[in-house]
């Protein structure tokens, strides 16, 4: 889904819009009228899933944010804040679970990266839950 902005930049005689949100090719597009679009595209999958959930359930959320020029900040701030939370929680688990500190104990690093593996999915499944369906 692409949605643009409702505000419009004169661009070598073609009205564009100033924002552009590409929900499949997760890019935000900034038209200026003094210098090249620039483009940002996100690669995480917490930004595909919220973008794609917030689309379907979401969709006058999203052109607001289009519309108020804040969609990058927005993203940006939500991809860094999602794997943060995802990257606490795991160092949370770590720290507690009896199984991953002895694999890490014996040196058995094909056992401690499973179980890392394992948390980091465990806690994606929590704070997805928390941050990006929604």
């Amino acid at each position: 889904m692409i949605i643009r902005s409702k505000e419009k930049v004169n661009i070598n005689g073609t009205n564009k819009p100033v924002w552009v949100l590409d929900t499949d090719a997760l890019t935000v597009t900034h038209n200026t009228a003094d210098t090249e679009p620039s483009v940002t595209a996100f690669s995480s999958e917490h930004i595909k899933y919220h973008l794609h959930y917030s689309a379907e359930y979401r969709l006058t959320r999203l052109k607001k944010l289009v519309n108020d020029g804040t969609i990058l900040s927005y993203l940006t701030d939500l991809d860094r804040s999602v794997t943060e939370a995802v990257e606490r929680q795991v160092e949370k688990w770590e720290t507690t679970d009896k199984e991953y500190l002895e694999a890490v104990e014996v040196g058995d690093f094909p056992k401690t990266h499973g179980l890392e593996n394992m948390l980091r999915l465990c806690a994606k499944e929590s704070v997805y839950a928390d941050m990006v369906y929604v």
